[in-house]
């Protein structure tokens, strides 16, 4: 099983209508909802290749029970902490010519005694699982070291860990060392605070997270070249070509690929070309995170993965 866990889910609202102008009052032409949150969107995209799942982390009041109810829709498992706090709300609005503006709320943190709740919670789970994925943002404060517990309970109980988040959540979990971490150019800039101006730069430091004990370090970049490192080697990883309709999604949908792969015991290159796969099938069309394993392959031969060393 691949345990999944998001401390920041989001009831995400995708709100259609033929312009969006500042200062006026606007009739919708369609309104739609989805759970959502990176941890849960690797869930999805895994339950739609096949693979047992379940996801976990922080879920409160109206919205979060209109999350637990849209997972049920999907068929997604779920055993998330309930809080008193209201998880968020995040609305996308899609004007006629395609054109997306998004409005997130932040995340508020939930209290000290549910954080232990679902630290205590990993940590059983991860004696019933082969992955623990650890996906997305940290509300702050003590919630922040729970990425880093997680991966020492993925330690304990024998089974693999996957780190994908930025800030402090990441700084503090890479202690742990996880089997993969992933992470896009972005978060990585931000949060390290250094810039990667050339491939050089990022082969440097992807040599020296697995130097200091990550197997396996892959670092995104949208629709440009992808980069992966480990102790066996390093690899670029060109995507198929495609046109974007939104990219929201397609590194939970890369790091689901990928562990799609080393469920089927492939190699960790053929795990990268579908994982970069997966990532351009999500990005072509609207809905986050639910390709079939047969849209995926479609684009496997259209997608390069070059070893470097």
């Amino acid at each position: 099983m691949i345990t999944t866990v998001t401390l920041s889910p989001m009831l995400d609202k995708t709100v259609r209508l033929e312009v969006l102008k500042r200062g006026r009052i606007h009739r919708a032409t369609s309104m739609t909802m989805v759970a959502g949150g990176k941890g849960i969107n690797v869930s999805r995209q895994l339950k739609c290749l096949g693979d047992e799942t379940l996801a976990t982390g922080f879920l409160g009041g109206a919205t979060g029970k209109m999350i637990s109810e849209l997972m049920d829709r999907e068929g997604i498992p779920h055993d998330f902490v309930e809080t008193e706090i209201l998880t968020r709300e995040g609305v996308t609005y899609v004007e006629a010519d395609g054109r997306a503006s998004a409005v997130f709320e932040p995340s508020l943190k939930p209290p000290v005694e549910r954080v232990h709740s679902l630290s205590r919670k990993v940590n059983a789970l991860s004696r019933e699982s082969d992955w623990i994925v650890c996906s997305g943002s940290s509300p702050g404060g003590e919630v922040d070291d729970l990425f880093y517990e997680a991966i020492l309970s993925a330690h304990r109980a024998g089974c693999q860990s996957v780190l994908d988040s930025y800030g402090a959540a990441l700084t503090l979990a890479i202690k742990g060392l996880p089997t993969i971490m992933k992470l896009n150019k972005g978060e990585f800039e931000q949060s390290f605070r250094l810039e990667l101006r050339n491939e050089r730069d990022v082969r440097r430091e992807l040599g020296k997270l697995v130097a200091a004990g990550v197997h396996f370090c892959i670092l995104s970049n949208g629709a440009r070249a992808a980069y992966a490192a480990s102790k066996d080697g390093e690899w670029k990883v060109l995507p198929a070509g495609i046109q974007t309709v939104n990219p929201v999604g397609s590194g939970d949908a890369m790091v689901a690929g990928i562990l799609h792969g080393f469920t089927q015991t492939w190699d960790f290159e053929r795990c990268l070309r579908f994982g970069a796969a997966a990532g351009a099938a999500n990005a072509r069309v609207w809905q986050v995170a639910a390709s079939s394993c047969k849209e995926i392959m479609s684009h496997e031969p259209n997608t390069r993965v070059q070893k470097l060393a």
